[in-house]
């Protein structure tokens, strides 16, 4: 039986994406980054900001050092690891507050009156319109360099894409003949929008959620860069990248390559989930 008759109204059948050897390789990529992450404590036994004035700049292989030290002496790989944890975690959490601030005022746009569907819309198209580094630049500026900054700013500055596809989708549906049957069953409005309207908004909105976490690590990495991100006694990407700039007319290319090569390596496996999710490939779970 097809997936679209096994499917009730309101509840889409979700599709794992089996089709193209690259979705598997892209998920397998990003649970060994996030397993790393988690278990960097055993794969390490070094301090990620612990200096060795003794072991200063030394390249990759180094013995006790597998990709070499920086110019404090501090250990590459643990940094990476550690990096990880801070860059992967601000993705994830800045992309859920995101998606479920943006399915909120999408929801509230679609269920609500004209005029608030109006303002919800009219504000989305605004702030699409900024040059969204500028205000992600200025936030930062304003409220210090923090984790919580860098979620902020995925935050105010990613909700829109979210809440417009959103709205669209349930606009889309509440015109469909299983909701006016169950509004004509007196179910509420609150009750069709959460059975039928949210549910079958999902799909969509979880592909625009995935390229909101590629987006928070990409914007993690920037505000880091520029010294408006994560404090520089936390490990991150890019911290690893804003300390690495000393190192560009020195020949020490690996200190900028490997932290360069791990935010690449996220944000092309979120986006290649991503669009695979957005084109439905793959067969019903």
């Amino acid at each position: 039986m097809a997936a679209t008759e096994r499917a009730r109204p309101g509840f889409p059948a979700f599709r794992v994406p089996v089709r193209r050897p690259g979705v598997w390789a892209a998920g397998a990529v990003l649970a060994l980054l996030a397993l790393a992450a988690v278990c960097a404590p055993l794969l390490t036994s070094l301090d990620p900001i612990a200096t060795d004035t003794g072991a200063t700049s030394l390249p990759p292989g180094s013995p006790g050092h597998l990709l070499g030290t920086d110019l404090l002496g501090r250990d590459l790989l643990a940094r990476l690891l550690y990096g990880a944890r801070t860059s992967l975690l601000v993705g994830l959490v800045a992309a859920a507050i995101t998606v479920v601030a943006g399915v909120l005022l999408g929801a509230v746009a679609a269920a609500g009156p004209r005029w608030l569907d109006e303002l919800v819309a009219r504000t989305a198209d605004v702030l699409l319109s900024l040059p969204m580094l500028v205000v992600v630049l200025a936030l930062a500026a304003v409220l210090g360099p923090s984790l919580g900054t860098v979620v902020a700013a995925v935050a105010v500055t990613g909700w829109m894409p979210v809440a417009l596809v959103a709205r669209a989708e349930l606009v889309s549906q509440r015109e469909r003949l299983y909701v006016r049957a169950a509004y004509a069953l007196g179910l509420s409005r609150g009750q069709v929008l959460r059975r039928h309207l949210l549910p079958g908004a999902l799909p969509p909105v979880a592909s625009i959620a995935a390229f909101e976490v590629g987006h928070a690590v990409l914007t993690e990495s920037t505000l880091s860069f520029l010294g408006l991100g994560v404090p520089p006694n936390r490990p991150s990407w890019g911290n690893l990248l804003t300390e690495a700039q000393a190192h560009l007319l020195t020949g020490e290319w690996y200190t900028v390559a490997f932290p360069a090569a791990c935010v690449v390596v996220t944000i092309l496996a979120v986006n290649v989930l991503a669009s695979a999710a957005a084109r439905g490939e793959g067969r019903a779970w």
